[in-house]
């Protein structure tokens, strides 16, 4: 089961965002940091590990989700976190339309993902895209994902690895 389905209150903040949204952000926080910590715990990190959990990718939804108040409490938490496990060696932005994604959300057709709106999908798209463009901790390549929706697992994964390899530096 995806982590997302276990949040105790992921169904209520889709809801009422503005009042679910600190506990929320702070839930998933901390599932996410146990699942990259556990990673570390297993040794996983001594090898290259290509993920779709990008931690410092919470920083991006507070950002849009959270009131000013609540992002001051909530970021001494996310950098603490984020001192303790490994800094990406390189991120992999998948940039798409909020129509893209809307419909991407519309058709896994989760019960708790109905009440998610256009402009909410929209707001966390935008500050995404903001974010990123002001990443600094490791390289970035953006990525269609519009286009690699429309190839193979093993042509996305080919395209990622070449990326990847092109960004190194020559030795």
């Amino acid at each position: 089961m995806e982590a997302v389905a276990l949040h105790p209150l992921i169904d209520d903040f889709y809801k009422d965002p503005v009042s679910y949204a600190l506990e929320t952000e702070m839930i998933f926080t901390i599932m996410h940091y146990h699942d990259i910590a556990r990673a570390v715990k297993e040794d996983l990190f001594k090898q290259e590990v290509i993920s779709d959990l990008f931690f410092d990718g919470v920083e991006a939804y507070t950002s849009y989700t959270l009131s000013r108040d609540d992002r001051r409490a909530f970021l001494p938490l996310l950098r603490s976190l984020q001192e303790r496990i490994p800094v990406p060696t390189h991120v992999f932005f998948l940039d798409a339309s909020t129509e893209f994604l809307m419909d991407r959300v519309r058709g896994r057709g989760r019960d708790y993902e109905r009440y998610m709106t256009f402009e909410y999908l929209d707001g966390i798209n935008g500050a995404f895209k903001e974010f990123i463009k002001g990443y600094r901790r490791a390289p970035v390549t953006t990525l269609d994902a519009e286009e690699l929706y429309r190839q193979t697992p093993e042509e996305t994964m080919e395209v990622i690895e070449h990326k990847l390899l092109a960004s190194r530096p020559k030795v």
